[in-house]
């Protein structure tokens, strides 16, 4: 089910991009943040990839593929995850060169934990939703910062979002 919601975000989004001149690609660092039901707190930092396209005016749609890694010492030995999804994302523009943002949409993530040897994994499906605020920095590039929420579920791991800091480039 992850693999086809990210071919098939990576695929509409790549063939809407060739139509677009404002198309654009955003590299963000991020810090994922993990609670686990005895209240503790995992910090798996990463990088996170997003692809979007305008659809309407303030309104596109973008794609996230992302990854992230801990490896401090805690119960687990090594600890990560990764997620991809794909949201609407609307704009309310703040003076002439920066934008407050709301998205939505469904995004899927796996976390894998290594214990004494063994790897185990767990995966998550479904509503995320984030703010942000993006600012221009030259004609083609916005710096953009946002969080994320991607899961909240009951489970060993019941919370996961996501700080992420980047800049966006215009194609």
């Amino acid at each position: 089910m992850r693999k086809r919601l990210i071919i098939a975000t990576l695929f509409a989004l790549m063939a809407a991009t060739s139509a677009s001149a404002s198309s654009y690609i955003t590299i963000d660092g991020t810090s994922v943040t993990v609670q686990d039901n005895l209240d503790g707190e995992l910090n798996p930092v990463g990088l996170r990839f997003r692809l979007g396209m305008p659809i309407a005016d303030n309104l596109d749609i973008e794609g996230h593929f992302g990854f992230g890694a801990d490896a401090r010492d805690s119960a687990y030995d090594n600890f990560g995850t990764t997620y991809a999804g794909a949201y609407l994302k609307g704009y309310v523009p703040i003076g002439f060169n920066s934008a407050f943002y709301a998205l939505g949409g469904y995004s899927a993530v796996t976390l894998t934990q290594e214990v004494n040897g063994s790897e185990f994994s767990d995966e998550r499906y479904g509503f995320s939703y984030g703010a942000g605020l993006e600012t221009k920095i030259s004609r083609r590039a916005d710096l953009t910062a946002d969080y994320m929420r991607y899961v909240r579920d009951e489970g060993l791991f019941r919370d996961i979002s996501a700080v992420s800091l980047g800049i966006k480039f215009y194609f």
